[in-house]
């Protein structure tokens, strides 16, 4: 599975979308398998990540002044965060008012550590050296994080889901992250979002969801 350019008008050109399922179908009429749309999401934060770099290395050179940076960093951090918002919402037509309410909330709080970030580059705090390079390929990957807050709020408000579980990710795993996933089925919105851990934007974890009760057997959740 693969998503056109990121600034693409259609994130799924090969497929539809289920709104009561609140998954992805395939031209063969089955589920679009989760760890497919996940590949195609690292592929967008990929892409941007190469631009931010590119931006920051530049920057670093003494190529571009602070401000072109910066501004530059804000577009990329709105290409990568819309784009994981509306692949978790559906693609772009099924994003209503609310949705990108949320997800203004969410680009809003990056835009925030950017500013923070020039800041600190512009007063000397931070070195323009490899550890900014390093800090600056945060703010693609943090768009994970927003494709799992997005695809939450769906689940719970739209999809009638009430409890939410930690799935460990293909990766190195925090003590944060080995905990959270230990609680097991919690309800829904009460556990950490990714990214709020010791492992901060590097954390691949994503949540699975569910109907019922804390507690509850998975033959009674069925029933």
């Amino acid at each position: 599975m693969t998503f056109p350019n990121i600034q693409s008008s259609s994130l799924t050109s090969d497929y539809r979308w289920s709104e009561s399922a609140g998954r992805y179908i395939g031209a063969n009429g089955q589920f679009v398998a989760f760890s497919d749309v996940r590949d195609a999401l690292e592929s967008v934060i990929d892409a941007s990540a190469v631009r931010m770099n590119i931006l920051t290395q530049s920057l670093v050179d003494g190529q571009i002044p602070l401000a072109e940076w910066q501004s530059g960093m804000l577009e990329q951090i709105k290409l990568a965060h819309t784009a994981s918002a509306a692949s978790a919402r559906g693609g772009w037509a099924q994003m209503g008012q609310s949705d990108w309410g949320a997800a203004g909330r969410m680009i809003r709080t990056q835009y925030d550590y950017l500013n923070n970030f020039a800041n600190q580059i512009a007063d000397g705090t931070q070195a323009l050296d490899g550890r900014a390079l390093v800090r600056a390929d945060m703010y693609g990957d943090a768009a994970r994080g927003t494709f799992e807050e997005s695809r939450r709020r769906y689940e719970r408000l739209m999809n009638g889901m009430e409890l939410e579980r930690r799935v460990l990710g293909e990766s190195d795993h925090c003590p944060d992250c080995l905990d959270y996933a230990a609680e097991d089925w919690q309800p829904i919105g009460t556990l950490p979002a990714i990214g709020d851990s010791v492992c901060l934007t590097n954390c691949h974890c994503t949540f699975e969801y569910k109907v019922g009760q804390v507690g509850e057997s998975a033959e009674s959740a069925e029933e």
